[in-house]
């Protein structure tokens, strides 16, 4: 039988156990019913290589997992960005948060904390887009559906 690629995985026995992870190769080095098999590779390394601390077996997925999870979405925190000229920069809550980097609960306590004395109002603006004149012209804080008193006096 030449080699190829299998449906069932199995654990690679030939291996260090800290080294080893699932094949799937043809023709397999073991008769059938001498080895556990699994559906998938996943299957395979949680049940043969389940306490692996070298992450081995796992590394070898197609998606593996990583040691730092990051929740869907952004980060449960807010902080400055950097990356950006201080008129223009905003709170962000982009994973990975950078080291070192302060962070706050919320985008608005952010742009409280660091960037306070912004003159272009660009944080806030981006917590509330009806915030101030500076936040847009007439017809964005139309858009916007900012109070008739504030495009009022943005009008002026």
């Amino acid at each position: 039988m030449a080699g190829g690629v299998g449906t069932e995985w199995y654990p690679d026995y030939s291996s260090a156990w800290s080294d080893a992870g699932c094949l799937n190769t043809l023709p397999k080095p073991f008769n059938d019913g001498d080895r556990p098999v699994y559906a998938t590779q996943l299957e395979c390394c949680k049940a043969a290589y389940g306490g692996q601390s070298s992450g081995k077996c796992l590394s070898e997925l197609a998606s593996p997992p990583t040691t730092s999870p990051t929740s869907a979405g952004g980060a449960d925190v807010y902080y400055p960005n950097y990356g950006v000229s201080w008129a223009e920069a905003t709170c962000i809550n982009d994973n990975p948060v950078p080291s070192g980097r302060p962070t706050y609960s919320t985008q608005s306590a952010c742009c409280s904390g660091a960037y306070g004395g912004q003159t272009s109002q660009a944080c806030v603006c981006a917590v509330d887009p009806c915030y101030s004149c500076k936040c847009g012209s007439v017809a964005e804080l139309t858009a916007n559906s900012c109070s008739a008193d504030l495009i009022a006096s943005c009008s002026r």
